[in-house]
């Protein structure tokens, strides 16, 4: 089964340095997005995450990619219209009395389009997404847990 992942600015930062949340080594972020060109899962785009990815993609020129896999993900998800699924139109609102960190509420509300698998390495947003699931229909997962569910759903 192809799977649609939404991984947040910081999960693509991650992968293309082969750090975890605290910058210490893990390949963890970067086997997932190896994982999603790979098995041939997707990634949706709202123009709300384009935006964060763009702020990640400057970061990086500074201190470019350790990973030729994070390149050729990176290659792969410019170029290859078949990766990514691009959400057009407003976005929803959140369903009523959902609370999440204000800073990440438009990025929610884009997953709420499709309901793809949520991948984050913010523990705050991840439990708030969790711990609303009822609400928002979604679940969020970090990258290794996200690792093991691309792996696990070969089409």
């Amino acid at each position: 089964m192809r799977l649609t992942f939404l991984l947040d600015e910081n999960i693509l930062y991650h992968a293309f340095r082969g750090v975890d949340k605290h910058d210490q080594p893990d390949l963890a972020a970067q086997e997932l997005v190896a994982a999603i060109a790979k098995i041939c899962h997707g990634i949706c785009v709202h123009p709300c995450l384009s935006e964060r990815y763009h702020t990640v993609f400057k970061k990086l020129r500074e201190h470019p990619p350790r990973s030729s896999a994070a390149v050729r993900f990176l290659k792969e998800l410019l170029h290859n219209s078949s990766k990514r699924g691009y959400e057009v139109g407003d976005l929803p609102t959140l369903p009523e009395g959902v609370e999440l960190p204000r800073e990440d509420e438009e990025i929610v509300c884009a997953a709420l389009i499709s309901k793809p698998v949520f991948v984050t390495a913010d523990d705050e947003l991840k439990d708030a997404i969790n711990n609303q699931h009822d609400k928002l229909g979604l679940e969020a997962l970090d990258a290794s847990k996200a690792l093991a569910l691309a792996e696990s759903e070969k089409p």
